[in-house]
Parts: C-alpha cells; structure tokens; sequence
C-alpha cells in the first residue's frame, strides 16, 4: 500500500499546472448545477473541470496579494403537506409542514492560504404525520424495526421543532499550482449522475473532512486527470429510527447502534483521454467503520482505500467479519457539445469479490446503477433557446445473484450489518437520497435560456424494494403491496441581475403508502383492485444573491 500511495502522488505532484485556488461553486447552488451542465453541453470550455468532482473549483494564476469575496446569501424554503419529502437538499431534513435554510459568508486568500466561510441554519416545523401503519401485522413490525436498525434513517427527527446549524460550505486550504490541501465541511458530488449518484451527493448535510484534491484538470501525455481524497466524521442523527412511543404499543424495543462517530475515507478519480474528445472515465471508492474500533496507530486503518479489491487479499474470512463497509463505483460519461447532448453510466458494487475468478463468474453481484441521457435541441426562429430534455435511470434494489448469496434479507445499498448507521450522516444518506434499495425513473422537459428554466418533471420511485421483499421471506406477503410514488412536478429558474429565483410546486401520488394495500372494493372483487392513495404537494422556493456574476 505504501508504494501504491507513493506513486499516486508523484504522478501528480509532477504534472500540476500553474494556477491555484480560488472559490468554490457549492454543491446544491439553487439553478446554478443545472446551469454549468447545460454550458458543457453547448461547449462552454471557460471551465476545464469535468464536473464528475465537485464542488468545482475556480483558479487564480498569481499568488500575490489580498483576496476577499462574499459568498452567496441563500434562502431556501420548503412547504410538504402530508409526509416528509427530501431529496438533495444538504441540511434540510426529511419533514412534513415548513422548513427553511439560510446561508451566506465569505472567501478570503492570501497567497496559498484561503478561508471559505460559508455556514447553515436550518429550521423545519417537523409536524407530526402517519408513519408506518398500525394495521400491519406484529411480524411486519418486527422486520421494519429490523430494517432501522442496520442504518440511520429515523421516520421523524424528533417531536419538537428542529433547529441546527451546521458549517455547511466552509474551508480552510493549503493550495498551491493544481493541488490543494485542506480541512472542509462542504457537501460533494461524485459521478456523472445528475439527479442521484451512487457515492456522493448533497442529499445529506457536509461533514467534517480532511482533503486532498486537484483543483483542475491536470494534463498528461495520456489526458486529463481529476481526484480527490478524503478522510472524515459521519455523526448519528441520535434519533431512534422508529418512534420509541410505537415501538413501546407493539412491545418492540428500539434497535440498538454502537455509541460514537464512524471514520469515512473515500477516494475519487476522474480521466479524461487525450484521444477522444468528450469522454470521462471514473471511479470512486469509500469505506466507513466505527472510530472505536480502529486500529489508530496503523495507517492501514485511515486509508484503507488503497486496500485490495478482493477478499482474498484483504484478509479472507476476517475481513468479512470486520466492522467495516465498502462501496465502490465506476463510471463513464460521453460529452457531445456538437450535438448538444450527453450520455453516461454509472455501475457500483456493495461487496468485495471473494477473487478475480469471482468477479469473472458473478460481476452483478450487490450491483447498482444509474443510466442516463440528455440532449438540448435548438428552438426554430428563437436565439440561445433550448428544449431540455433529460432521461435518468436509478436502479439500488437487489438482484438475484445477490439474493442467493445474502446472509440477510435487509442488508442492501447504504445500510449494514456490522456498520449499523449505514452510509449515512446525520441521519441521511451520503449517496443516491432515493433511499435503500430504492428505484427511480425520472423525465425531465424544459425550455431553457441562458441561466433560465421553465420546465416539468415527471419520475416514478419505487420504495426501498429489499424491504419488500423481506416482508416475504417473514411468511407475511402480498405482491400489490409495492409503495411506489408517482411524481409531477412545475419547475423554474429565473435570473435577475444579481438574483437567482427557483420554484418548484410538485404533487406525489404514494401508492400503497408504506407499503399497505388498502384496496377499494369493487363488484365482484378482483385480484387487482385499485389500492387507496395518499397524496402529498411539494412546494419549493430558493432566493440566491451573488456579490459577484452568477458564472463566477
């Protein structure tokens, strides 16, 4: 491992450029992701970065002199009428009735050194809702507190109003030419996916995190390389994942998670060949385990990333009985400026492979995947306007192969056995916010101009499909009982001078509602009567202020 970490850094420390660190452009920025995405796809080159690794990052060619910038003023509010509804939304959480998030701060630099100071508040009403139905039988109850006891997703962030403040956006780095050093809480996305990603996303509040990164392209006679490493604190939500009150009524008592943070070390690379134009190559790799049982001492223990890909090599049967979670993921992504439009795919994988033969016999073992497609097509008679139009696949639920091997039927993407909270932090996933096991199929059409978007989005989401299947393997089954919500939502984006306005009004249809069918009856009564459906109306609306230009 010492050589391998040896050589990864002299590749690059030889190769960077000449330009060092300026501002970020955060993850989550309202209208601003979906804007430098379309720019790549009409040929915008004033940003090098692949945007596989973010958040990106702007550069400065001198070291000389004082810096200082104010960061965006951010005001984001949110209004869920019937029952909580999160996705991508940093430190916001999962909550029915009102909720809002207000950020701002600045950026300072002075030669290598800069500070990024950008905190979060968060308040959410957190109203009381219908969570899982007491109408299940015991044994159903049972599994479902089973399930919540092998992650950290809480159906309710406590019965009073909810009110943190987070670091949210904030930096303090060590950057010099295309390398950067530092200590950071800001959220990050890795892969191509747009609306989920398997490893990285913002659907989670930042965390604490150590990191060495690029801070763009480095070119190689080969092509273009980004990375970035990591090592950081998931902290527990401290909320039992079922009310302990309805626990209580069905004698069941509340799962119990080891005590103190969980150490997070991941690590992303991004390529990008010299030979064909558009094309991105990636992958990324992350392991979580409790602090408390680290080995401190061994540097084993903080970067086991550069650890073997096979549990052969890894240790055999006791790395499979160690306390430690891996996910890992590759990806590939086709720009095509010419044609306005893009491609890409992103393929994880939950488990080590025992060898290579292994991997050659089953390589869609504990898989999941993203697909997706995008393309802008001019508008006749019209100057810079577009039809958007964007398709996303998500698939986390399990396959067979990976039904066969499972020692457990709950253990699935993001929860754990052995790593009770999960890929978690706070209470919400690192990754795809879509939730365990979940699936999505998701179409968006817009008009766009510029920095403006008038649009709808449609998508089907199926809940958490392992836990559907375990209601089967307890002896208490009904195939119709799928919840899977049905989603249309209005979405806009409008800039005024300094301004930044997003709107989003959606209405969700939840088939089944955690997983209960409720059929109305017909005459006669047919195998597929329709079940009854909860209805729940989503309004977002975000205020951004930029000091600077929106592009910046």
């Amino acid at each position: 491992m010492n050589k391998l970490t040896s050589a990864f850094l002299a590749v690059f420390l030889l190769v960077v450029g000449q330009t060092i660190l300026a501002q970020s452009t955060p993850v989550g920025l309202p209208g601003m992701d979906d804007y430098l995405r379309r720019q790549q796809l009409l040929g915008d080159t004033t940003r090098p970065a692949s945007l596989m690794i973010r958040p990106s990052l702007s550069t400065t060619d001198s070291l000389k002199g004082f810096e200082l910038k104010m960061m965006p003023l951010v005001w984001k509010q949110q209004y869920t009428t019937d029952h909580p509804l999160s996705l991508n939304n940093g430190a916001m959480i999962p909550a029915r009735g009102y909720q809002t998030l207000v950020s701002g701060g600045f950026f300072a630099r002075l030669g290598i050194l800069s500070v990024q100071l950008m905190p979060e508040f968060v308040y959410a009403e957190n109203k009381d809702f219908d969570g899982f139905p007491d109408a299940h039988p015991f044994v159903i109850w049972r599994t479902y507190n089973m399930l919540k006891g092998v992650i950290d997703l809480p159906d309710k962030f406590g019965n009073d109003p909810y009110k943190r403040a987070f670091w949210g956006q904030s930096s303090v780095r060590l950057s010099y030419k295309a390398v950067s050093l530092g200590l950071s809480n800001e959220n990050l996305w890795w892969g191509p996916g747009q609306k989920n990603a398997l490893m990285m996303t913002n659907n989670a509040p930042g965390f604490k995190h150590v990191t060495f990164n690029s801070t763009k392209p480095v070119k190689t006679p080969i092509g273009s390389f980004e990375w970035q490493l990591v090592g950081g604190r998931l902290d527990a939500s401290g909320f039992h994942g079922v009310d302990s009150l309805i626990l209580a009524t069905k004698t069941l008592k509340p799962t119990v998670k080891p005590n103190g943070w969980r150490y997070l070390n991941a690590i992303t690379v991004n390529y990008q060949p010299r030979w064909l134009n558009g094309l991105s190559l990636g992958g990324a790799r992350a392991y979580t385990m409790y602090s408390e049982l680290m080995n401190k001492e061994k540097i084993k223990s903080w970067l086991p990333v550069f650890e073997s890909f096979t549990k052969d090599k890894a240790g055999e049967a006791s790395d499979d009985n160690t306390a430690v979670d891996q996910i890992l993921s590759v990806w590939m992504r086709w720009l095509m400026p010419k044609d306005h439009a893009e491609v890409y795919i992103e393929y994880g994988r939950g488990d080590h492979n025992w060898h290579l033969n292994d991997f050659l016999l089953e390589p869609d073992h504990f898989r999941s995947y993203i697909l997706g497609y995008r393309k802008l097509v001019p508008l006749k008679k019209s100057n810079g306007d577009y039809l958007d139009i964007h398709l996303e696949l998500t698939q986390l639920s399990r396959n067979v192969p990976t039904y066969l091997r499972s020692h457990s039927g709950l253990v699935g993407w993001y929860n754990h056995g052995a790593v009770r909270h999960g890929y978690t932090h706070q209470g919400q996933i690192l990754g795809a916010g879509i939730g365990t096991s979940s699936n999505m199929q998701l179409l968006n059409i817009a008009w766009v101009r510029d920095k403006k978007r008038i649009g709808l989005e449609f998508y089907r989401l199926i809940h958490d499909d392992d836990f559907w299947n375990a209601m089967r393997r307890v002896g208490y089954f009904d195939h119709r009982t799928h919840w899977v919500d049905i989603s249309g939502a209005l979405v806009a984006d409008w800039n005024y001078k300094n301004f930044l306005v997003n709107f989003k009004f959606q209405t969700v249809g939840a088939l089944n509602y955690m997983f209960y069918y409720d059929p109305v009856p017909t005459e006669p009564p047919y195998l597929w009567d329709v079940g009854k459906t909860r209805y729940n109306i989503n309004i977002e609306l975000s205020l951004v202020y930029q000091f600077n230009k929106l592009n910046d």
